[in-house]
């Protein structure tokens, strides 16, 4: 027997590939819900020489309630197989790795082999570690769906609140050009209704002055009228155009290795 044959070499490359793919993908998940997407590169954590461990970054959105517990124990699954299939001389078949795994571990895997099908069947198995491996994608490319449409949301609240103060300042703008009309084509010859139609403009200047200055930045920009201005105020620092496009991931060799 070849040692290729007893190191189970096309198992052992399968499992890396499903693991590289998932561990890249979890990555970009994080990143994007952090809002530093657009600058991984430039990260201490996440970049190429970043410390994060893949459990470090499983746990972490767990802990900021983007992946459920049952989420993240699959995520973990995946790489408890895969961590025994890379690092364990002996683990060379799915027997060999259940006996190296404790029963709960055993017993969760055991619910992605399909009907009336045995764990002590070895193609069984390798089909039931490929739809765990197709869990994990679709628990990733549900998770960056919700972000997105998140981020429109708050885009469309945006722009919602900037039309409304836009409004406002309008109206009160509007106002004060009424009554300074009609101010101007009265005539006030009773002094304590001159002194009335002065401090009515007086009011009305005020309050255009305080919800022009509330709504400006230092540069003297609307503050909703400023995409960067918005996205600050929300916690928001990536583009929606640099958020991953799921349909850009190739899964096409990972299919035909599997089917």
């Amino acid at each position: 027997m070849s040692m290729e044959a007893q190191l189970n070499i096309e198992v052992r490359s399968r499992i890396l590939e499903y693991s590289l793919f998932i561990e890249q993908s979890i990555n970009d998940l994080l990143l994007m819900n952090l809002g530093i997407y657009g600058d991984k590169e430039k990260t201490k954590l996440f970049s190429n020489k970043g410390k994060l461990t893949f459990q470090n970054k499983i746990d972490l959105l767990f802990d900021i309630a983007i992946l459920t517990n049952e989420e993240k124990l699959e995520f973990e699954l995946l790489m408890n197989i895969r961590n025994k299939f890379l690092h364990v001389l002996d683990c060379t078949s799915f027997q060999n790795l259940f006996q190296q795994l404790d029963n709960g571990i055993v017993n969760r895997f055991k619910k992605f082999l399909e009907n009336d099908k045995s764990i002590n069947d070895e193609e069984s198995c390798k089909k039931a570690c490929y739809r765990l491996f197709q869990k994990n994608i679709d628990t990733i490319k549900k998770k960056i769906k919700v972000h997105k449409e998140s981020i429109e949301i708050k885009y469309e609240l945006f722009q919602q609140q900037n039309q409304q103060l836009l409004f406002y300042i309008d109206t009160v703008h509007n106002l004060l050009e009424k009554v300074s009309i009609a101010t101007e084509n009265s005539e006030l010859e009773n002094p304590k209704v001159a002194i009335l139609g002065e401090e009515i403009l007086k009011i009305l200047q005020e309050t255009q002055r305080k919800l022009e200055t509330e709504t400006k930045n230092i540069d003297g920009k609307t503050f909703f009228s400023s995409n960067e201005n918005m996205k600050s105020l929300f916690g928001i620092k990536s583009e929606l155009n640099d958020l991953p496009k799921w349909e850009d991931f190739n899964l096409e060799n990972v299919h035909k290795a599997n089917s």
